[in-house]
């Protein structure tokens, strides 16, 4: 397998670019996605969705047939009905359920020049590693959707298991974990060319600090409760999910269009999907704290987002150069 190894003194002569993998930024935090959160959160929302959209209607049409059934309920029917009251609550609030507790347990990759330390929680263990003695490679890796391979590149880390986020220590099992803080996604360009962009965008903030560096704007429509460990409450779904879309200036023509012809399947789920989303907010901020890091605490202040971008940048730009994003969003 092809693989290019990685460490403090690895320089690459290509642009600085990170793309969808930033979550945020500021003088000393960098933060990068999770993409195995970015890919629970969603079916967490989609539990709720099923129970909402198939759950309750087929409860309703069952209880609706027992009314009109002359020879009385007998024990059968009963079980029946009970048996798929179940099964419908494991596979919709349930199966969210278990997608929270899994995103609870995770982070994203926080770079810090101030500890000048690499962090991430993952299930529950907090891994970290010192950047002068980092280590890595960028190499290829092969996932299946469904049953179709496909090739990625991905930057992997190696980090070390270093406490318990519930303040416990570590068990002997634990001791002996190996986690690779993985930096993957749609990157500038294809293959080792968008991971070198990366590691050198990683490296000067390590190194120098972000006045360098370009932010990235992010071009599709926010995901909020669906990306980045966040979500949104039932009176935020209310508008974020009114069929009629809001254009926002500064977005592709494309995606405006897109939003258009959405409108009428977004009339016909409005309802369950703000009632999703907001179960699946009350899910995700129930129990415990979103923030498992002092570090993620720290990387809020002053943090500026691809989104944020996006609303001060032009349809023709993709990039906005650090200092001048803080100047205008924190002036």
């Amino acid at each position: 397998m092809l693989q290019t190894k990685l460490n403090r003194s690895t320089r690459f002569n290509v642009p600085k670019r990170l793309d969808q993998q930033l979550q945020s930024l500021n003088d000393n935090q960098l933060q990068i996605r999770s993409f195995a959160s970015d890919a629970q959160a969603p079916m967490g929302f989609a539990g709720w969705w099923f129970y909402y959209v198939l759950g309750i209607p087929f409860f309703i049409a069952i209880a609706d047939t027992f009314v009109f059934i002359d020879n009385g309920i007998d024990d059968e029917m009963i079980t029946m009905f009970v048996l798929t009251v179940i099964f419908f609550t494991f596979m919709g609030p349930g199966f969210s359920y278990v997608m929270a507790r899994m995103i609870k347990n995770d982070s994203p990759t926080i770079f810090d020049r101030e500890s000048q330390k690499v962090s991430m929680v993952a299930s529950g263990v907090v891994f970290e590693g010192e950047w002068h003695n980092i280590r890595g490679r960028i190499k290829n890796l092969t996932t299946l959707s469904g049953a179709v391979p496909l090739q990625d590149t991905i930057i992997a880390l190696d980090l070390k298991p270093v406490r318990n986020i519930n303040g416990k220590p570590l068990t002997p099992q634990q001791k002996k974990m190996k986690r690779a803080a993985v930096i993957e996604g749609s990157f500038t360009a294809d293959g080792y060319d968008g991971c070198e962009m990366a590691w050198e965008f990683i490296r000067e903030f390590m190194e120098n600090g972000p006045e360098g560096l370009d932010v990235p704007k992010r071009l599709y429509y926010p995901l909020s409760s669906k990306t980045t460990r966040t979500s949104i409450s039932f009176r935020e779904a209310v508008s974020y999910h009114w069929p009629f879309p809001p254009y926002r200036e500064n977005e592709p023509t494309t995606l405006q269009v897109i939003k258009t012809i959405l409108v009428p399947v977004r009339l016909a789920f409005y309802i369950p999907n703000v009632l999703a989303d907001g179960c699946w907010n009350w899910m995700m901020n129930w129990g415990k704290p979103k923030m498992l890091l002092p570090e993620q605490e720290k990387a809020q202040q002053q943090a500026i987002t691809p989104d944020m971008v996006f609303d001060i940048l032009g349809k023709d730009k993709e990039f906005m150069p650090y200092p001048e994003a803080k100047a205008k969003l924190y002036p």
